[in-house]
């Protein structure tokens, strides 16, 4: 009998070791998947790019003192994209002629743009979330939650008509905090996956 009793003992210990490695897996796999978000999010991912027709609006005066072009449609960022980190690169060919900015939405209301997309104020009624008057060739743009519009103008004495050609790309991946906090995560759930599975013994040492 007392063979059967330790047996029967051997074998719940063996069961409940292999109860708790099996158990192991779960942490094990949520860990490992965070840290897998954190290097894609590291890396990110950058889009092919396009192009874009925009008219160049004629500006025979001084620069700030011409009217400027917008868009008819709002572009709405989600407050999803605070966890995220998004930028937007953008490049005209017609740098010494026209310029190209984002303005808050809010400006589609104090100056509304008409059927040719043409409004009746100038650079100088507006604050430029990126590019603007004072960009050359090109403007990056990091995308915040909120609604913003796109502006166009011309240089001082542009008399042309044609039409500016905007190459954009964007590149996404996660802001900071949210990479630290997975990333924090993802190895503490590795490292108690494995204490699960293999857990440490500290053996005590006899005094004297």
């Amino acid at each position: 009998m007392p063979h059967c009793r330790e047996g029967l003992m051997q074998n719940d210990r063996e069961a409940r070791v292999m109860m708790v490695r099996i158990m192991s897996v779960l942490p094990l796999v949520t860990g490992a998947l965070c840290v897998l978000i954190v290097l894609i999010g590291a890396i990110g991912y950058t889009s092919s790019p396009e192009e874009v027709e925009v008219p160049i609006p004629p500006c025979p005066l001084g620069g700030e003192d011409c009217k400027v072009g917008m868009n008819q449609d709002d572009l709405s960022i989600p407050r999803s994209f605070m966890l995220l980190k998004v930028e937007t690169t953008m490049r005209w060919d017609h740098p010494d002629d026209a310029w190209v900015g984002v303005v808050d939405a809010k400006y589609a209301e104090e100056c509304p743009p008409d059927n040719q997309g043409l409004t009746d104020c100038t650079a100088s009624d507006m604050v430029f979330l990126a590019g603007g008057p004072d960009s050359t060739d090109s403007m990056v743009w990091d995308l915040d939650p909120g609604d913003v519009r796109f502006v166009t103008g011309g240089r001082a004495n542009t008399l042309t008509l044609e039409m500016n050609t905007v190459t954009h790309f964007y590149s996404i991946g996660l802001s900071f905090l949210p990479m630290l906090m997975l990333g924090v995560a993802g190895v503490a759930l590795c490292l108690s996956g494995v204490q699960m599975a293999f857990p440490l013994h500290f053996s005590k040492k006899d005094g004297g």
